[in-house]
């Protein structure tokens, strides 16, 4: 029923810390006890609810996208594994298509909360966060491992608490020697089968040399993978750091895995701006936005020099987008400002409002270096 159960029965390659995939199981099942004599489906989603949390949503504060993503990670969920701590790795990028489609936003906040999970999605979701035309920042307060660790890793900035957990860069395939037992048990396995690579881990038999040797070679194959997209990002990471370990978020960032460190995901928002902190504050309490609280401002502090790169590629591509729209408004409203300037007693006059509502120029050299600008 269960993602761990089913993964596990099927060898699949997993993306997710060994520790607390054993957790994870034994928190399923003793919510699939609890729920066994339930009939009504109302019951049995309150005590999910109870057991595993409500499932987190996609929320919008004026410039900003927030994307949370929580639980172990998978493909093609059900319903029920979904309510069971579980994140299907295409609501993710639903979400995130999502917040990149919406043109007033133009920064995505992904919260990550996962020991990770199965390959299948991973490497291909983890490319479009990468590509994605906004700016994305990844933080995390909690767990983010392996499978988790690979997706907010593409992030153009990542933070982390110090007391969080990240890292668990590596790939493994279990594989159940059931042979002995099964003979144990008097029972011994006759598996008629066509091809040598063919139903090799199945319960009751062993594999031969080739057999192992094919999953090991897959299982370095996507290890290969996860290192390199972490490092086309993480420039300044040790391959050294990404065999496996798992580290706190101070030594992560000292080991450059992270950004830095941050506090909390107010300090997130903060960052980017006092206003959208403000904004989820009151979102957080059952507020509605008002529009005074205005426009997001641009955050400030300082990037690590392989993020101020992609930073400065997408804050290109949205000033071009800016200009050619300003261009456009331009050319069809200009018929009709020379036929009013010439009535205008005030043409050619700059009220004091219009010095007043002037964008400030940056002139400090080194300020715009630290933003990758």
């Amino acid at each position: 029923m269960h993602v761990s159960k089913k993964m596990l029965k099927n060898y699949a390659k997993m993306l997710i810390h060994p520790l607390k995939a054993d957790e994870y199981q034994q928190k399923v099942e003793e919510a699939s006890l609890k729920i066994t004599n339930l009939k009504k489906v109302s019951e049995m989603e309150e005590v999910l609810e109870m057991i595993f949390g409500k499932k987190p949503q996609m929320r919008k504060a004026l410039n900003v996208a927030y994307i949370p993503v929580k639980g172990v990670l998978g493909a093609d969920l059900t319903e029920i594994e979904s309510m069971m701590g579980s994140v299907d790795v295409q609501e993710i990028e639903e979400m995130l298509e999502d917040a990149e489609a919406d043109e007033a936003i133009d920064t995505i906040v992904m919260e990550y909360n996962s020991p990770g999970g199965s390959v299948t999605g991973i490497p291909e979701l983890a490319r479009k966060i990468k590509n994605c035309t906004k700016r994305t920042i990844g933080f995390t307060k909690s767990q983010s491992c392996s499978g988790s660790m690979w997706l907010m890793s593409q992030c153009d900035e990542v933070y982390c608490t110090e007391s969080s957990v990240v890292g668990s860069i590596g790939v493994y395939v279990m594989v159940l020697k059931t042979k002995k037992a099964y003979e144990a048990e008097g029972v011994e396995v006759d598996l008629i089968k066509s091809g040598w690579a063919k139903a090799a881990g199945y319960p009751g038999t062993e594999m031969t040399g080739d057999q192992h040797k094919l999953f090991e070679e897959d299982v370095a194959e996507v290890h290969r993978w996860f290192i390199d997209a972490v490092k086309s990002v993480r420039t300044y990471a040790d391959e050294a750091d990404m065999q496996g370990q798992t580290w706190n978020g101070k030594k992560a960032a000292e080991k450059m895995l992270v950004s830095g460190i941050m506090d909390s995901l107010d300090d997130v928002f903060a960052y980017i701006g006092e206003d959208v902190a403000k904004a989820f504050e009151l979102m957080e309490n059952g507020h509605e936005i008002g529009a005074k609280y205005g426009h997001g401002a641009e955050a400030k502090a300082d990037v690590s020099p392989e993020q101020g790169k992609d930073l400065k590629k997408k804050k290109k591509k949205k000033k071009e987008k800016d200009e050619m729209d300003e261009a456009e408004e331009s050319d069809e409203g200009d018929e009709g400002e020379e036929a009013e300037d010439s009535d205008d007693p005030n043409h050619g006059e700059i009220e004091e409002e219009d010095i007043g509502n002037s964008a400030p120029i940056e002139t400090d050299p080194d300020n715009k270096k630290k933003r990758g600008l």
